[in-house]
């Protein structure tokens, strides 16, 4: 049986830092995540409902935020992250993944449940396992079988069919349409291929392509990608100050039953931080080509996620 390790990190947030002998004979939950992580949103209810539920009874979460993109590092970007999205429980920056390294984490979100003697005895990746894990925090605290939770199973779908797989535009991970393919960390003239493959990234004027993000570098710029879903995100961060962008479905402006929450209804998307955008959001499975163009300063765009559930 593996016993919690120390938990460490230089920045903490909502709390001074938490030593082992703090936390002694309470349950513990710890969430691995990173703010612009779609999966990792999708728990932040559940973890909310618990932490509400079982303070009182011996429960205590503590959020490691171990970052996927250079920008996730930053504690401003992190605190206003915690703070936009009600995460009242104590957080610690893993920046250098020490925390990562200790519990030998390999996925975000990750959970590692610990008894009141520092035993981790249940762990969980990814999505879903809500009631099941509820069930084990219900049975760490001596409360028994589990009361009403207040969140489906899966509260963003309930049925789902097979939708395009994480898609990245730097040059580390990503795969490019273009002819041409990545020209690494150096500004370069693209022209659009037309014979794509699903996911792939297509690149169409002037950009710089670094080892995590695509950044567009003059104005009407694109990047498209070929994809099916019920949701397309996006990870992006203005290259400096706000930044303006049109979005397309298959080349025209987003009908109003396609447009994602954080698209207006003149199909634009202010960037204004670095974080996670809502493209599109369909209650059927749809498939085509989404388009992102530059229409005041110039966007980073880092990595595509999608969903097939719907409901």
């Amino acid at each position: 049986m593996t016993k919690l390790p120390e938990i460490n990190g230089h920045v903490w947030i909502g709390t001074e830092p938490i030593t082992l002998d703090d936390i002694a004979d309470k349950v513990v939950l710890v969430d691995f995540w990173t703010y612009s992580c779609v999966n990792c949103l999708r728990t932040l209810p559940h973890l909310r409902e618990w932490h509400d539920k079982y303070k009182n009874d011996g429960l205590v979460i503590i959020g490691i935020h171990t970052p996927e993109f250079e920008f996730e590092q930053s504690p401003e970007n992190v605190k206003e992250a915690v703070l936009r999205f009600g995460v009242n429980w104590p957080v610690v920056l893993d920046n250098d993944f020490e925390n990562w390294d200790a519990f030998e984490n390999k996925y975000w979100p990750a959970k590692y449940l610990a008894d009141r003697e520092g035993n981790i005895v249940y762990t969980h990746f990814g999505e879903g396992g809500y009631e099941e894990t509820e069930e084990k925090i219900r049975e760490l605290l001596g409360l028994g079988t589990k009361g009403e939770s207040e969140h489906k199973e899966h509260s963003h779908g309930a049925v789902c069919s097979v939708a395009t797989a994480e898609a990245y535009c730097g040059y580390m991970r990503g795969n490019i349409a273009n002819e041409l393919g990545y020209a690494e960390d150096a500004e370069e003239e693209y022209k659009e291929n037309s014979d794509t493959k699903e996911g792939e990234v297509n690149l169409n004027g002037k950009f710089f392509v670094a080892h995590e993000y695509a950044e567009s570098r003059e104005d009407s710029a694109t990047l498209s990608l070929k994809l099916r879903g019920t949701e397309v995100n996006l990870v992006m961060a203005p290259a400096k100050g706000e930044t303006i962008v049109e979005i397309l479905w298959n080349g025209k402006s987003v009908p109003k039953e396609l447009r994602g929450k954080d698209i207006s209804e003149e199909g634009k998307l202010t960037i204004n931080r670095s974080d996670m955008f809502n493209l599109l959001k369909s209650k059927t499975p749809i498939e085509g080509t989404v388009t992102i163009r530059a229409e005041k300063g110039n966007f980073r765009a880092y990595a595509f996620t999608f969903s097939g559930c719907m409901g």
